[in-house]
């Protein structure tokens, strides 16, 4: 990690990104995955304002990303980011802003085969669940799951990396439920809102549209765990075969052969699809009903 000299937040990051690099590996080994790991070091570049941030962005992918603080790039296999030390105050350009909360990153999203995969847009802090989304995307590429200049689809690259947000807690989406996520999935399942799987499956972009951008990324992290979870086979299957292609753009209809191959259709997996999201469903009430129940369970206990 390249940063400023004394930087405050640089030992706590670390942390994190140390932690959440074994949990990448521990789910995916569990999952039957054989990964390899990097011989070189995984790099992230910390620049304390935006100026120097944009100036390299533009060097390095040729692309004005001044709409963001962060980003992982395929192409240099970097994480970039804007982390002011929250010690220090420094004037800063102001930049425009495109969107309140940390989700304005889902309406800002360029298509993969940009090689860019954006962390949030301009003015957020350096939050951990942005932490481990963004090396979520760089350890999918260094491991052997996804392979830099192939076009993937939505599903893979956002599903994968919003199942491995950690919380304020620390804790993982696999392990632990992503409320953030899951709340959102179900609000857009019972809303009717959901994208039919045939059409889910071979997208490449989000809407800039803020509301649609936050489903498509809830929709993501929850296909992705379902095929995650009970298609591991057939998502080894896939991703090798996806890999040995020439790193190309590839249209909708052989993305969709792709996926049929591998999975079946779309129309038939839709079934198992929609059941997982009722199981989802029964889990959040029943994880309401028992918070809701605590407050009453600790004054009973009080004496």
């Amino acid at each position: 990690m390249f940063h400023e000299p004394g930087a405050g937040y640089v030992a706590g990051a670390c942390r994190t990104l140390e932690c959440a690099y074994e949990n990448f590996y521990d789910v995916f080994s569990q999952a039957g995955f054989d990964l390899s790991r990097s011989k070189d070091r995984l790099v992230w570049i910390c620049f304390p304002g935006k100026s120097d941030f944009n100036t390299y962005a533009l060097q390095a992918e040729g692309m004005d990303l001044s709409w963001l603080d962060g980003y992982y790039s395929t192409l240099t296999n970097r994480v970039a980011i804007v982390q002011r030390d929250q010690g220090v105050r420094r004037p800063e350009e102001a930049v425009p802003s495109r969107g309140s909360g940390s989700e304005a990153t889902v309406a800002a999203h360029r298509a993969p085969q940009d090689g860019v995969l954006a962390m949030a847009a301009a003015g957020q802090p350096f939050d951990v669940t942005r932490l481990t989304h963004e090396v979520a995307h760089q350890l999918s590429f260094n491991s052997g799951i996804q392979k830099r200049g192939m076009m993937y689809p939505l599903w893979i690259s956002e599903g994968l990396a919003t199942n491995f947000e950690f919380d304020g807690t620390g804790s993982a989406g696999l392990a632990h439920g992503n409320a953030a996520r899951c709340n959102g999935l179900l609000g857009a399942y019972a809303a009717g809102e959901l994208v039919p799987l045939r059409q889910f499956v071979v997208q490449t972009t989000v809407s800039p549209d803020l509301h649609v951008g936050r489903r498509t990324y809830a929709q993501a992290w929850g296909f992705f765990q379902f095929i995650l979870v009970e298609y591991p086979e057939s998502l080894r299957v896939y991703l090798q075969r996806v890999a040995k292609n020439y790193p190309a753009h590839r249209d909708a209809a052989t993305m969709l052969a792709e996926f049929t191959e591998a999975f079946g259709s779309p129309d038939v997996l839709d079934e198992s699809w929609k059941a997982f999201l009722v199981r989802q469903a029964q889990q959040a009430s029943a994880n309401r009903s028992i918070l809701s129940a605590l407050p009453d369970a600790g004054a009973a206990r009080t004496p």
